[in-house]
């Protein structure tokens, strides 16, 4: 099967209102790009860099690497390798703890309009956010396009999802009362599943109806709610050599065939509010650039992300590919490559000084990407 050919996911939906026009069964049709994307934005650690420092990308490393590891994508499915059925139940626990997590942002970004979808932790660690001892709580939340608020609950299943495990979502309760004293539009509980030992990854989301007596209020600030989904990214090129590709800055990890960029602007625009420790206006900035910047391509074939990411993985089981060098290529394919990550002409954008100021961080002083990036070019030519 061709890297970049999606296998699908069958996804059941239940109870989830009627105004939010969610499928109660259809296929989401992911590619080793897209779950590399959502293990990244969805992972728990802050990452900051001053407190965890290099362990940050090796916790996105570590999670990273145990997908081309256990997971083998074919024409039927995600199916678990060899490998994976041969590990010891915590073992098959932890895999499944991390699809779970990946898969609930890939059912929000795709069925819930969700741009930016974060760990609850990761933003409570950065401001302080605390919660009643043994008080129960969503995992991740985020905004929809509309202004509205979801939050979700992960869970992960390494065989059956039982009719235990099913009853407790359905009679599970709303555990976020308010979002920013919004009650939240949606609250899921999502979990993974693979029905068979060779059978292929299910998801199984259900929106329950009322809330617990003692759901917390979560009081969160939009502008610092962007900088903490942003952090990763900064610790990402901290310790990582970044380089321009078109208007992005992307930094490749050869080590587990992942290639992680993000809009050089909304780069520049989150610098800025770690150097001078302001976050006034980010979050409000940082959306009208992502409008600024439309994505012309589909997730399945460009790498491109509402959120202004570009993630590429290349996950080939094939021998040969892992043996062989990736070949450099010319000047006349960078070039089209550079284009093709090219959303508008920065310097011609009338609106330039809104967002650019002449103490910002220069991103175009970065080096220009040359050499084979993992997972964007070769093997696979985004260009054609």
């Amino acid at each position: 099967m061709n890297l970049n050919d999606p296998a699908p996911v069958r996804t059941t939906a239940e109870k989830f209102p009627d105004a939010t026009y969610v499928p109660s069964s259809q296929d989401l049709w992911i590619t080793p790009h897209v779950l590399a994307h959502a293990l990244f934005v969805s992972g728990r650690a802050p990452g900051h860099r001053h407190r965890h420092g290099r362990s940050s990308t090796y916790e996105f490393i570590h999670r990273v690497a145990a997908m081309p590891a256990y997971l083998q994508w074919t024409r039927k499915g995600i199916k678990r390798t060899d490998l994976a059925l041969e590990l010891d139940p915590t073992e098959k626990g932890m895999l499944s703890y991390t699809l779970g997590q990946a898969m609930c942002q890939i059912f929000a970004e795709h069925l819930l309009s969700v741009r930016f979808f974060m760990h609850v932790s990761r933003y409570a660690d950065a401001y302080g956010l605390t919660f009643p001892p043994g008080q129960s709580r969503a995992d991740f939340f985020g905004p929809r396009y509309s202004g509205t608020w979801v939050v979700a609950e992960a869970k992960g299943r390494s065989g059956r999802l039982d009719k235990g495990t099913r009853r407790a979502m359905e009679a599970q309760k709303r555990t976020v009362k308010t979002v920013s004293g919004q009650v939240p539009e949606i609250s899921y509980a999502s979990a993974v599943d693979f029905p068979s030992k060779g059978g292929t990854m299910r998801l199984t989301a259900i929106d329950p109806e009322e809330a617990e007596p003692g759901a917390v209020d979560l009081d969160v600030n939009l502008d610092q709610f962007a900088l903490a989904y942003y952090t990763p990214f900064l610790d990402a090129f901290a310790h990582q050599e970044p380089q321009l590709l078109g208007h992005y800055v992307v930094a490749g990890f050869d080590s587990v065939r992942v290639t992680l960029g993000l809009l050089a602007p909304v780069l520049q625009r989150i610098e800025r509010a770690v150097r001078l420790e302001d976050t006034n206006g980010l979050y409000g900035d940082v959306t009208r650039l992502l409008d600024r910047y439309p994505t012309r391509f589909t997730r399945e074939t460009a790498t491109l992300y509402a959120d202004g990411t570009l993630f590429a993985a290349d996950w080939s089981h094939r021998p040969d590919l892992l043996r062989r060098e990736s070949p450099q290529p010319d000047t006349e394919q960078m070039q089209r490559l550079h284009e093709f990550y090219r959303m508008v002409d920065v310097q011609d954008d009338p609106s330039r000084d809104e967002w650019m100021r002449e103490e910002d961080w220069n991103w175009r002083s970065l080096s220009l990407a040359t050499g084979a990036l993992p997972g964007i070019f070769p093997p696979v030519d985004v260009t054609e």
